[in-house]
């Protein structure tokens, strides 16, 4: 799936080039659409309706009979039952795999966090973490969770806020709430700009370690 277009994704390589010009840092954008199948989720939320059926019914039994007839229901029901817990937790089963429904049911912490483990996998398999100085930044959106993080290695966390970069991000979001991912990842990146150049400049730049272009996974 593709979230922006082909001049959008030129205009981020020529904003990440500009920025890395005149300083020693590198940075690394990075788009998933999403951190997580999150599979499971679904399939455990259809298995405890399903079990949840029995109960309810005689539950529902009891309070309209007033206790009478509950042996006499079980009894009845037991050719039932069982062939209505298999049907419910096959249909819930499909129906929560929809992509809308698989993240609607999945708890938002569980999607950061998800999010989070994504972006500092991302963070080692760019390599960022061995760049010369440790200046390395990432960039990192995750579309589905709604989750956009700066990652910044050793290099550069000693010397610049953290508040800085929450600052960042908080813009970032709101370009993304607006539909404006790409000018979310431009004014970050001008943000990254005027950072490295003041904290780690290097007139000539450096030879570039690392991606220029966003890389979408």
């Amino acid at each position: 799936m593709t979230f922006l277009s082909k001049s959008e994704k030129e205009s981020i390589t020529a904003k990440i080039n500009h920025a890395e010009s005149r300083t020693s840092a590198e940075i690394v954008t990075v788009i998933a659409q999403s951190s997580d199948g999150y599979r499971y989720i679904p399939t455990l939320w259809a298995a405890l309706i399903a079990l949840s059926v029995p109960g309810l019914y005689f539950g529902w039994v009891a309070i309209t009979s007033a206790g009478w007839g509950v042996v006499e229901s079980i009894q009845q029901s037991m050719h039932w039952l069982y062939p209505t817990q298999v049907l419910v937790f096959l249909g819930l089963g499909v129906i929560f795999q929809l992509p809308k429904a698989r993240l609607w049911l999945v708890p938002n912490s569980v999607k950061h966090q998800r999010a989070a483990r994504h972006a500092r996998e991302q963070f080692f398999l760019q390599k960022l973490h061995e760049t010369e100085g440790r200046t390395g930044i990432l960039i990192f959106v995750s579309v589905a969770e709604h989750y956009v993080e700066i990652i910044v290695d050793s290099g550069i966390a000693e010397i610049v806020d953290n508040r800085v970069w929450s600052d960042t991000v908080n813009e970032f979001i709101e370009h993304i709430r607006h539909g404006n991912i790409a000018t979310g990842f431009e004014s970050t990146l001008e943000h990254c700009r005027e950072i490295t150049w003041e904290h780690f400049p290097a007139n000539d730049g450096r030879p570039d370690q690392l991606p220029n272009h966003l890389i979408e996974i």
